[in-house]
């Protein structure tokens, strides 16, 4: 497979400052042990069936600089995880705030650090997989570095039985009241700062105990209920309601609806 050269990811490295290009994130790509840890991200996917992926692409411009930003681990799961959420232009916009705070002084590690960044993409394989994976679950294995080998060209990494995730059902739901928050909270124009739609799935994390998919199915009227105050709240939630216009589907109207 065809990969980024290793002039790009000099260019990038530096103009990220050396640091995660997602908002408000000081995570060093490069610890001060000299452990590398930042990731290579594509914006439109380099294989068919990932997020984002464009079949008009060039490999060129696949493995271009255009589509491509550095981010830690945890923001590049975060992204590829909800590409409804964080979509092409979104990440476009997430990669020009980071080069505008740049100060583009190069420095002789630069390269090093940049080999070791394509050196980690090249080190991802995939060969044989034939089960499930869940990431950050309770009850997983946790490791610091997962290496899945697979002969198929994807590899799906399906939540745990008992979760949100697994219920198809409630996972619609819940994504489709996310995606309802993030739709009323963008459109408030009052807003003296940029949206950002990663607030929201920190914020469940944080008021969870996990990211929204890993959440237990038992806590599943809890999560709606929070997501719906949410929505609410918010400028155009309020104002809708004042019409009587309803803010979202009830579980049972969304059923219905996506199984007719």
């Amino acid at each position: 497979m065809a990969e980024p050269t290793l002039p790009t990811i000099k260019r990038l490295f530096i103009e990220s400052g050396r640091r995660c290009a997602f908002p408000g994130c000081e995570t060093p790509l490069v610890l001060e042990s000299g452990e590398i840890i930042g990731e290579i991200c594509h914006i439109r996917a380099r294989n068919a069936r990932g997020p984002r992926h464009d079949p008009n692409q060039s490999e060129a411009q696949r493995q271009g600089y255009d589509n491509l930003l550095l981010l830690c681990p945890t923001h590049h799961r975060v992204i590829d995880a909800q590409p409804a959420a964080y979509t092409v232009e979104v990440l476009q916009e997430m990669k020009a705030q980071a080069i505008a705070n740049l100060d583009g002084t190069e420095r002789p590690s630069d390269r090093i650090f940049a080999g070791g960044l394509l050196g980690k993409l090249r080190d991802v394989v995939i060969n044989d997989n034939q089960g499930n994976i869940a990431i950050n679950s309770p009850g997983a294995i946790q490791a610091g570095t997962l290496v899945v080998k697979s002969t198929r060209g994807t590899t799906k990494i399906n939540p745990p039985p008992g979760s949100i995730g697994a219920d198809g059902d409630a996972r619609r739901y819940v994504k489709h009241l996310i995606d309802r928050y993030i739709e009323f909270a963008r459109s408030d124009t009052s807003r003296t700062g940029q949206f950002k739609p990663a607030v929201i799935y920190a914020t469940i994390k944080r008021e969870f105990g996990s990211q929204w998919e890993l959440v237990s199915r038992d806590r599943f009227s809890g999560l709606c209920a929070y997501l719906q105050q949410r929505i609410a709240k918010t400028r155009l939630g309020r104002s809708n309601a004042a019409k009587g216009h309803a803010l979202y589907s009830s579980f049972e109207a969304f059923k219905l609806k996506h199984r007719t």
